[in-house]
């Protein structure tokens, strides 16, 4: 085999192994995703279903004497079986896979959210929902539906980049043809 040549064989291969375990990307349109955009935008600690979480309180760290040494007030909120969540609308699930929801371990398929802020429990524990609320509000993102003017400008301006990019091409075309020699024959 010489060198920087290589065979194609071992990337399609991992191509071949790894397709399965990517993420399948859905399309969504502005009409279909309107259920989901109304679940987003109507979300708060209060809808969110208690039942569907696990909730471990652990010692927390950093300042806070004697009580960070005797009281377990750190918050671990969990939310096992992420893809199998039936509670949140798949289309929002598919954009936090997406987008990298940044409490999503993928590893283990779970939401692992926690907080230490406070040092009362019951603080930690609604704190780790508020940052679920908001962070799923500010991942999740809906296309609108385009309004008739804004897709005549867009036209218009692919109209007139078009042209421009065409004149351009003219203009050099013709400078070239100045600079050839003429021949008669």
């Amino acid at each position: 085999m010489r060198f920087g040549c290589r065979s194609r064989l071992p990337s399609l291969f991992f191509m071949r192994s790894v397709a399965g375990l990517l993420p399948i990307v859905r399309q969504y349109s502005a009409k279909t995703s309107l259920p989901a955009q109304q679940w987003v935008d109507s979300l708060t600690v209060r809808a969110l279903p208690e039942k569907a979480f696990s909730y471990n309180f652990d010692r927390s760290s950093g300042p806070g004497g004697q009580n960070v040494n005797k009281v377990n007030s750190k918050c671990t909120l969990t939310i096992h079986a992420f893809s199998k969540c039936d509670w949140i609308p798949q289309e929002v699930r598919d954009q936090l896979v997406q987008r990298r929801f940044r409490y999503l371990s993928s590893s283990r398929d779970c939401v692992v959210i926690q907080s230490d802020q406070s040092r009362s429990r019951e603080t930690n524990r609604q704190i780790c929902l508020e940052k679920l609320v908001s962070e799923l509000k500010t991942t999740c993102w809906f296309p609108k539906e385009a309004q008739p003017e804004d897709l005549q400008r867009w036209s218009a301006i692919r109209r007139k980049t078009s042209q421009q990019r065409l004149e351009g091409k003219k203009i050099k075309s013709d400078k070239k043809k100045l600079r050839r020699k003429v021949t008669d024959y």
